[in-house]
């Protein structure tokens, strides 16, 4: 009787001490699982960030880009002005020749 006594006692041991292993299993499971949810969180906000910092870019080139267009017209009007003007003094010329 003490025999079978030690060996449930025995035996609830290795079972206590496997719920104990499980136990701090589970506690690193859901620590990991928690660090892994915070770095999801900050590379959330990182991303956005990142969203905000390049919308405020493109609006900057878009504004630049519209900058050279204007510019480009410009001077495009001014050339063709300047070939009408050419035109107009050569037809004078020829006319006086």
């Amino acid at each position: 009787m003490v025999r079978d006594l030690k060996k449930i006692l025995e035996t609830l041991e290795v079972h206590e001490a496997t719920q104990e292993r499980i136990k701090t299993i589970q506690l690193a499971e859901n620590a990991s699982m928690q660090d892994t949810l915070k770095a999801l969180s900050v590379l959330t906000e990182s991303v956005q960030g990142i969203a905000i910092g390049s919308k405020g870019s493109i609006e900057c080139l878009d504004d630049k880009i519209n900058i050279i267009k204007d510019f480009v017209i410009k001077q495009a009007e001014e050339a063709t002005s300047l070939k009408l003007r050419i035109m107009n003094i050569e037809d004078r010329l020829n006319d006086q020749n």
